[in-house]
């Protein structure tokens, strides 16, 4: 059976991890074996050395001249009362120097590459684990997606089958047509959040940008709410009609539709959504806020990232694919906008501000 590439990726990782590690243990041995052997080293000239102090001391007794001795042992010298040899006090700073001149260059040495070996380890380290959390939030994703496709088919089959085998009273049949609407409003976002993340991996060309009123902009996307009866939120709108921004229209549509979307979902168990905008010295702003579940405020940086979805018993209430808030941030981006998100806590609603930059005027 053929590994898959996550898997093979992993495996790379995982190898090149244990690859440093031993690389790390070998520098770490070299470094210690180095030291042991600049010691020895030294040991040694210096017992080669006493030992030719002892063969000078052994030739004087014998009667040699002193200037033949230290000729044939130019590291013995007369001490200062003139008759003791000993070792040349230069040669014994030498050797110290020397050995000092060793250990830092193995020092430094070993240390730069330990550093790098360390380094390139925690990067590893780093990609292992965000290779991790995404395929965890990939399979969190895929089971997400599945429950977003399986419950408005499900719904939309009963009421289909409702109105095909029996004949319901016609305020039961508008009831149910409102709910196959609904239903199908519910599977074309889904399908559209996912084409729009397919379509911005891939990196397909997008509309060209074009000066937009905001508010015919946000006017389109609550009508669409409305159409599909969204939630039980009371809705409240606020957007001069003198704002004008550059954005890819499409786009534009994608990003309030999910940033709206988002909202009532966190209120649908009822509450307020307003949307509002403003043009100030920086840009335009346009602030969706609700009173729903809210978040954790922690989680605010991390919401917009691709799959990424709050853990936890109120989010489950609003359960999603993990995209929507992820194509906020990319099509406002793509606009040479930002968005921020901002909750007090759990429960206590949430805020959501997109910014533009201010459109030339003419």
């Amino acid at each position: 059976m053929t590994a898959s590439p996550s898997r093979r990726v992993r495996a790379t990782q995982v190898g090149l991890l244990v690859l440093l590690v031993v690389c790390s243990a070998q520098l770490a041995y070299w470094m210690f074996d180095e030291v042991r052997y600049t010691a020895d080293v030294k040991t040694r000239l210096r017992v080669a050395y006493e030992a030719e102090v002892e063969s000078a001391r052994a030739l004087v007794r014998a009667g040699m001249p002193w200037h033949e001795i230290a000729y044939a042992y130019p590291q013995v010298k007369l001490s200062a009362d003139s008759v003791t040899l000993v070792l040349d006090p230069n040669v014994a700073e030498r050797l110290e120097a020397e050995r000092d001149h060793r250990l830092n260059r193995y020092g430094w040495e070993g240390a730069f590459f330990l550093a790098v070996l360390l380094a390139s380890m925690t990067i590893v380290v780093h990609a292992v684990r965000e290779d991790a959390a995404l395929r965890r939030r990939q399979e969190e994703f895929l089971a997400a997606v599945s429950h977003e496709l399986k419950s408005p088919l499900a719904s939309l089959r009963l009421s289909a089958e409702t109105l095909a085998l029996r004949d319901p009273p016609a305020a039961r049949r508008i009831e149910l047509v409102h709910r196959l609407l609904a239903d199908l409003g519910r599977l074309q976002r889904v399908i559209s959040n996912l084409l729009e993340t397919s379509r911005l991996s891939a990196a397909e060309l997008r509309g060209a940008p074009q000066p937009t009123v905001l508010a015919h902009a946000v006017a389109d996307v609550v009508g669409e709410m409305q159409d599909q009866e969204e939630g039980a939120a009371r809705l409240r709108v606020d957007v001069p009609e003198q704002l004008v921004i550059v954005a890819d229209p499409e786009g534009l549509h994608a990003l309030l539709r999910n940033l709206m979307h988002n909202a009532l979902k966190a209120t649908s168990d009822g509450g307020d959504v307003s949307v509002r905008a403003w043009e100030a010295v920086d840009g335009v702003h346009l602030e969706v806020r609700d009173t729903g579940i809210g978040f954790p405020p922690e989680e605010a940086s991390r919401l917009f990232d691709k799959f990424y979805r709050v853990t936890g018993d109120a989010s489950d209430r609003a359960a999603g694919t993990g995209l929507g808030l992820y194509l906020v941030r990319r099509f406002a981006e793509l606009d040479g906008g930002t968005v921020t998100a901002h909750s007090e806590g759990p429960g206590y609603g949430a805020r959501f501000t997109v910014t533009w930059p201010l459109a030339q005027r003419t």
